[in-house]
């Protein structure tokens, strides 16, 4: 049986990029995918959106440019009172030791440094929101609005829809002789004598390395992980969302005010339509535990939405892939060596 270099799990957005990148570095690579394609379509046309992003946003900008992904500018209209509220929050955050950000939530220390005619007008914008605002640290949610959300910030829309690009990807890695096996799910993953077994119902994919662009749910499922490697992959909490609630494709594309928007909507932090996301639970510092992650294995690397630093913006999902991917590179060179 032929043994690929790398195996990537899941052909979502992020699995699609790790191929990218993987392809590019000269590694034979395959895809396994659970769903069907036309399923996997339909959940990126209706469930998940990722049409607005900001200059800082790297990564995403270079893929969209590199796919011919048309994309405009796309201004945004300040609510100045709650604007000032937040700018408040973190000019008084810097006095506060990173530990006591880290251990308990954004409502919580908002109640503790606004005064009650602020912290009402926060409240009230971010009613809808207030559960995932209450689980989740006020540090991670001070990086939030302090990173993405600037007035300087020049920021752009999407006027082609993100299955456009995945396409496109499909289409390119086919080109390089990518395999994508569909509606095929890996149900064990062993290793031995630095070969890596991936167990379907039928058959037994061969690699050098596995990389799982899971959700946490996902990536729980298998066997090989222990309790203590379980309760570190723990550490986010997943948040149903209402997004058709909130906004349409046409609403978002026509409004140009912030106010209904992104600040009265979260949209301050989640420009995106998705109905489900992951948050890094408060009172950990997820910037030592997506370091232990990645040292987790030697030979099998988690990346994805799951574990980013900012759930509300795809480019930091594909920076999950870049963190890993001198450590790929190296156990590539290892193992021709």
């Amino acid at each position: 049986m032929a043994i690929n270099n790398i195996i990537i799990v899941g052909c979502n957005i992020i699995g699609l990029y790790s191929a990218l990148r993987c392809v590019d570095n000269g590694y034979k690579v395959a895809i396994v995918e659970k769903m069907e394609p036309d399923k996997i379509n339909t959940k990126y046309k209706n469930r998940i959106n990722y049409r607005v992003f900001n200059k800082t946003h790297h990564l995403y900008m270079l893929l969209l440019d590199r796919f011919s992904i048309k994309y405009e500018k796309y201004v945004l209209k300040y609510n100045e009172k709650t604007l000032n509220i937040i700018t408040s929050i973190i000019n008084k955050s810097k006095l506060i030791p990173k530990k006591s950000l880290n251990t308990q939530s954004f409502v919580k220390f908002c109640r503790s440094i606004l005064t009650i005619t602020d912290y009402n007008i926060l409240k009230n914008n971010l009613e809808a929101y207030e559960h995932i605002y209450s689980n989740i640290s006020a540090m991670d949610a001070l990086i939030m609005f302090s990173c993405d959300i600037k007035v300087d910030h020049e920021y752009y829309i999407l006027t082609d829809d993100i299955s456009v690009l995945i396409e496109r990807i499909v289409a390119y890695l086919k080109t390089k002789n990518v395999e994508i096996h569909y509606d095929t799910e890996i149900r064990d993953i062993t290793q031995s004598n630095n070969v890596i077994y991936s167990s379907t119902r039928v058959n037994t994919f061969l690699s050098k390395i596995i990389i799982l662009a899971l959700s946490k749910n996902n990536v729980l499922k298998f066997n090989f992980l222990t309790k203590e490697q379980k309760k570190l992959l723990g550490n986010v909490s997943k948040y149903n969302i209402d997004c058709e609630s909130i906004y349409t494709d046409k609403y978002l594309k026509n409004e140009y005010d912030i106010k209904t928007h992104l600040l009265d909507n979260l949209h301050i932090v989640c420009p995106i339509k998705k109905h489900t996301m992951y948050l890094w639970n408060y009172g950990v510092n997820n910037i030592i535990i997506r370091d232990k992650i990645k040292q987790m294995f030697s030979h099998i690397f988690i990346c994805g939405d799951s574990y980013s630093r900012n759930n509300f913006f795809i480019n930091y999902s594909l920076e999950t892939f870049v963190d890993i991917y001198s450590k790929v590179n190296s156990k590539m060179n290892y193992t021709y060596s």
